[in-house]
């Protein structure tokens, strides 16, 4: 017999992100190839940086916008950021501590300035939060936490970049995490009225995303690594 029961959300949301995240996914495969990887790994690292120091801000401004609805989806896009904010927090700061055990100067890594990529990333999703609907924001979610790195893998860019284990620290740690918060997105989204309309936001955002930082992945080179401490 058949089985006519609709697909979830969630489900739906993965096979876009299938088809339409591809850069971000190449992207990172040109990165692991790069034989200067040891040069460039620092780098990714203040990347991962300057992402990570605007998603709580950006969860909590969409979530001052739909506190001040009232209706279920707001309701329940209100819960799930005031939530991931919590979880999410600091996580910046903890990749300045691995940058610092790795011998990099803390205040050389705040003041790099981030590419317009980087920018604009976190830029449209302010737009998109004030101007449009924060439903949006749940795609840039969905691809920044979509591909949790494997301990395997991490273990392989120790050895190859020659940076000591505390280096790893966050890194580790979203490996762990980040299939406990893809499943919980999920779980989320899969319990929010979404429309398809909503739908279609949400993937609107995550190809966006998902071309935005295979962009500044590809525009790595040595010379964004952090000065030295001294």
């Amino acid at each position: 017999m058949t089985d006519m029961t609709p697909p979830r959300h969630s489900a739906i949301m993965r096979a876009k992100m299938e088809l339409t995240c591809s850069p971000l996914t190449e992207a990172f495969e040109r990165l692991w190839a790069r034989t200067d990887l040891d040069q460039v790994f620092p780098g990714f690292l203040v990347l991962l940086h300057q992402v990570m120091r605007a998603s709580v801000p950006l969860m909590q401004t969409a979530a001052d916008v739909t506190r001040r609805a009232d209706d279920p989806l707001s309701q329940a896009l209100t819960a799930y950021f005031d939530r991931h904010c919590t979880e999410e927090a600091d996580h910046d700061l903890w990749t300045l501590d691995d940058l610092e055990a790795a011998g990099f100067d803390r205040r050389s890594v705040l003041d790099k300035v981030p590419y317009p990529d980087v920018a604009g990333m976190a830029g449209m999703q302010y737009y998109w939060i004030h101007h449009h609907h924060p439903v949006m924001l749940m795609g840039y979610i969905a691809v920044l936490e979509g591909y949790p790195p494997e301990m395997d893998h991490i273990a392989e860019l120790q050895r190859r970049t020659g940076l000591p284990s505390d280096t790893f620290r966050t890194y580790r740690f979203h490996s762990d995490v980040d299939p406990h918060h893809l499943a919980e997105l999920d779980e989320a989204i899969d319990a929010m009225p979404l429309t398809r309309q909503h739908m279609g936001l949400i993937g609107i955002s995550a190809a966006a995303t998902a071309q935005g930082l295979g962009a500044c992945i590809d525009r790595l080179e040595p010379g964004d690594a952090p000065e030295r401490a001294a």
